[in-house]
């Protein structure tokens, strides 16, 4: 299977069913178009580079057969990838979570240790070859979660309930589709510059990926919410 294949398969046709899934059954409101839109336009700019440098440095390959073509150093599709699951994971929250008053957004420092936390092992993971791909994941997602943790953490621990089935399903349900590429070739985590961690082909590394990206995204939009109800 190529890539392209894949990316119909498993993240459009699913993105397709929510989408008039919502329309048909839940009131569709105009004004969630723009935190979702954010949030995967920020997945597509931040995720870019990163990227771009994983595969660079050989920690992640595909067969060249398998894509349309390549932008730098990363396939098309996947670009296509970093922005449709985003929108998927917006869609889903959107339809799913429910309209809840969020508490209001303020600065908690366990939150912002708690992120830079995360960064520090990251960056102890990259000191060693097989830490690599762990470490640079958890570094890459020092940041957002410093953004995130630092100025919402009351009110994402406080809306918990709400959000976590859509984040720990929707995670699941891609690391099921990611263990499907890799079983298949369509990508290929180099054993050198991962842990050895994982469930059959599917690396830890790529689950705490998975894990990671849909968390950035739901959180935003919970803390879009949050922020907007501050800002009327």
């Amino acid at each position: 299977m190529s890539y392209l294949k894949f990316l119909i398969i498993f993240i459009c046709l699913p993105l397709l069913v929510s989408i008039c899934a919502k329309k048909l059954l839940f009131k569709v409101n105009k004004t969630e178009y723009l935190p979702i839109a954010l949030m995967a336009f920020v997945a597509f700019v931040y995720t870019t580079p990163w990227d771009n440098y994983l595969i660079m440095r050989g920690v992640w390959t595909y067969p060249t057969g398998g894509v349309v073509g390549v932008l730098g150093y990363v396939p098309i599709e996947e670009y296509f990838f970093m922005v449709l699951q985003a929108t998927l994971a917006g869609v889903l929250w959107t339809s799913l979570v429910p309209h809840i008053q969020y508490i209001k957004l303020r600065f908690s420092l366990t939150g912002a240790l708690m992120a830079i936390l995360v960064g520090l092992v990251g960056a102890l993971s990259l000191t060693h070859t097989a830490g690599t791909y762990i470490g640079l994941i958890l570094v890459w997602a020092c940041p957002p979660l410093l953004l995130q943790w630092g100025l919402g953490s009351h009110t994402l621990l406080k809306s918990f309930k709400t959000w976590a089935p859509l984040w720990i399903g929707l995670s699941i349900y891609l690391c099921v589709a990611d263990y499907y590429a890799i079983f298949k070739g369509i990508w290929t985590i180099t054993l050198a510059t991962r842990t050895g961690w994982g469930i059959g082909h599917l690396p830890v590394e790529e689950i705490l990926f998975f894990t990671l990206t849909n968390l950035f995204v739901i959180q935003g939009m919970c803390l879009w919410r949050a922020w907007r109800r501050d800002a009327s």
